[in-house]
């Protein structure tokens, strides 16, 4: 893991103002996707929120100021990304500190939180078994019918992404080095067995097809480099989700 630690140390060096991704829309379809459910839930009049893998904490302060009862606590395993999150953060209502996934009983008591969230962060750990550890502590560390809410990768997306690329004459986009996709089928699985519901949502779907497949397709078409700032990218993050295009999905489960 400490290669993975050093890439992202580097990164919040590198680029502060897209740490955790180049892709800024989504970033914020995640953290509408995630706000959407948070709203939807039933949250107690002052919840108490963990959430794990901040990195620059863009995500937390989307939280913080949409709930300002919560008491909020942020982890990442980057000292460097949580340096970069206090300096951007401004909320006295967060507490940002170093923490890692694969240790959380170690940090936090049985049920201290309402929610638990993570934002690609559970990909990665380096072993599959670490991953479904991780998913135990994160519902013991949760209150009874609390909800852990993250937005992670999964291989299926991918597959059917890359096919619809595959039939454009586009490469591949490779699972990156520091990461490990869940599978959707396994995943359901063995979540089943550690939360008493347990639901994948396909919000970024649409997004990906728009950005990743149509948008690639006419760069190649034209002869151009496909570019973060483009207009479609707006447009396609502002369309409904439909189909199952993206690697990207959003895990709703309850303890």
């Amino acid at each position: 893991m400490d290669e993975v630690k050093d890439y992202w140390d580097q990164r919040a060096k590198d680029q502060p103002q897209a740490a955790t991704t180049n892709d800024v829309y989504l970033r914020r379809l995640e953290a509408a996707a995630l706000m959407s459910q948070l709203c939807s839930i039933g949250l107690p009049p002052e919840p108490r929120i963990l959430d794990i893998g901040c990195g620059d904490g863009s995500t937390t302060s989307v939280i913080a100021s949409n709930f300002p009862n919560a008491r909020l606590e942020a982890i990442d395993f980057s000292a460097e990304m949580i340096d970069l999150a206090r300096s951007k953060s401004g909320s006295d209502r967060i507490t940002f500190s170093t923490g890692d996934v694969r240790h959380l009983r170690d940090r936090f008591p049985a049920s201290a939180f309402d929610v638990i969230s993570t934002n690609r962060c559970l990909i990665n750990l380096r072993d599959k078994e670490e991953q479904y550890e991780a998913l135990n502590q994160i519902r013991d560390c949760l209150t009874p019918g609390g909800y852990f809410i993250g937005t992670e990768n999964f291989i299926g997306g991918q597959a059917n992404l890359n096919s619809l690329r595959q039939s454009l004459a586009l490469e591949e986009i490779p699972v990156r080095w520091h990461n490990l996709y869940f599978d959707e089928t396994e995943f359901m699985d063995r979540s089943k067995k550690i939360f008493s519901e347990v639901e994948l949502l396909n919000f970024s779907s649409t997004y990906y097809l728009v950005t990743r497949v149509v948008y690639s397709a006419l760069c190649r078409k034209e002869g151009i480099e496909p570019g973060y700032e483009h207009p479609i990218y707006a447009i396609a993050a502002s369309l409904p989700a439909t189909g199952d295009f993206s690697p990207i999905k959003l895990i709703r489960a309850r303890a």
